[in-house]
């Protein structure tokens, strides 16, 4: 009876560990979760960024006359991204006369 009482307290003592050790993991593993996530929403939003910088540009480039650009709203990626870019083109106001852009992207 004294040893089915010493195996039962070892058993439960074992089993505590190892519920210990398994709540301890899915908790680690759901930060790293949050971070990648974070991380993978923080690397769209750029590369969303980018795109509207090049994609501003070549419409700038492409046109004659001076225009003011904000056609990169939410979701224009798919992404959901909403990273506003406004890109404008001044013409002859550079150095030697050339066209002048600027560039605002908010993120």
């Amino acid at each position: 009876m004294q040893r089915k009482a010493m195996v039962l307290i070892t058993v439960l003592g074992v089993l505590l560990v190892v519920s210990t050790l398994v709540v301890a993991a899915l908790s680690l593993m759901t930060q790293e979760s949050r971070i990648a996530e974070h991380k993978i929403k923080r690397l769209r939003a750029f590369f969303a960024a980018q795109a509207g910088m090049v994609h501003n540009l070549e419409t700038l480039r492409r046109s004659d006359t001076t225009s003011n650009l904000n056609t990169f709203g939410s979701g224009v990626l798919g992404y959901g991204a909403g990273i506003p870019v406004n890109a404008s083109r001044t013409s002859g106001t550079g150095v030697d006369g050339t066209d002048t852009l600027t560039i605002d992207v908010n993120y």
